[in-house]
């Protein structure tokens, strides 16, 4: 699949989703578009990595929580890596970091994956 800013791999059965600049309502659509085109391809498990991103805008989050709702509807598992401490501290108090795993690595995210259903 192509996408204008957002960089994807596969590692097993898991999509990793590179999210590299702002998390604005622009790139948090394309990154919608790359999650649901793989729920809609039968994947199941996405990994959302931050190294890139430096901030996150409220549509950001809003368009994070969808992605989140999306990937429980289909019973999916969703993990985040990467994260700065502040856009960890941002998950933590809008409430997605009760939903999503968050690990510092991408490494241990997939780790997490392998163990998950």
């Amino acid at each position: 699949m192509s996408y204008l800013t957002i960089r994807t791999r596969t590692a097993g059965d898991a999509l990793v989703v590179y999210i590299d600049g702002y998390l604005n309502s622009l790139m948090g659509e394309e990154v919608e578009r790359v999650v649901q085109d793989t729920l809609d391809a039968g994947g199941r498990k996405v990994l959302l990595n931050f190294e890139g991103t430096k901030l996150i805008n409220s549509i950001g989050i809003s368009i994070i929580i969808g992605i989140v709702e999306k990937i429980m509807e289909r019973n999916g598992v969703l993990a985040f890596c990467s994260l700065s401490r502040i856009n960890r501290e941002l998950f933590q108090m809008t409430g997605v970091a009760r939903y999503v795993h968050a690990y510092d690595m991408e490494e241990e995210a997939l780790g997490y994956f392998g163990h998950s259903a």
